[in-house]
């Protein structure tokens, strides 16, 4: 096969394939590793009330898969709303809310970032542009014209606390998935759940 026309066909393989790319990561303390999880309070942290009781109610099944009992937010403080930032008052006062329910773990899922960025589309449009320059009496860079998309990628966190330790934001144990160009919320929901699920295994 010529050199031209495997460049051509690799290319077309390429602008088939889908741009969407779902990137995780994992960290676990040794504290985290080495204790025996019984019990623990899932907050969802965002605006929409629905998606907070519907994503709790989720994880609480993931947690209840692993053997372990769930408290979910919504139910046990239906009057705490979302905030973007909370003060260290409001912090130490729902910190000892939940030592008095006899709950020292928190599980918290929150959008970490979202960034939007545009990007040149693989197009065979675009593959014969790039060729143009080459011919005699050919296009100027200046006139060719490029097609571009937007890709947004979300970077979505679950983080374990150990409130009975530390009242300070230190996590014990965190999950983060990193997800660009997704095809359906629906697909970030269920790849989150199956981090989540991976980070409490065997706990």
């Amino acid at each position: 096969m010529k050199t031209g026309a495997l460049l051509l066909l690799t290319f077309i393989i390429c602008a088939s394939c889908s741009t969407s790319k779902t990137t995780p990561t994992q960290w676990q303390s040794e504290a985290f590793k080495n204790q025996k999880i019984d019990r623990m309070l899932v907050y969802a942290s965002t605006k929409d009330r629905v998606l907070q009781e519907d994503f709790e109610d989720r994880v609480s099944e993931v947690l209840i898969s692993e053997e372990i009992s769930p408290i979910k937010m919504h139910e046990l403080f239906p009057d705490i709303e979302y905030k973007d930032k909370r003060s260290e008052e409001e912090i130490k006062k729902l910190i000892l809310e939940c030592r008095k329910q006899n709950i020292d773990k928190v599980l918290i899922a929150s959008q970490k970032a979202m960034r939007i960025d545009t990007v040149y589309a693989k197009s065979l449009h675009n593959y014969f542009n790039t060729l143009e320059p080459l011919k005699l009496n050919g296009k100027s860079n200046d006139e060719l014209e490029y097609k571009t998309k937007k890709l947004t990628t979300y970077t979505i966190e679950a983080a374990v606390y150990d409130i009975a330790v530390s009242s300070e934001d230190k996590p014990i144990a965190a999950t983060t998935l990193k997800v660009t160009d997704p095809k359906s919320l629906d697909k970030i929901e269920a790849d989150f759940l199956i981090a989540i699920k991976k980070l409490f295994k065997n706990k």
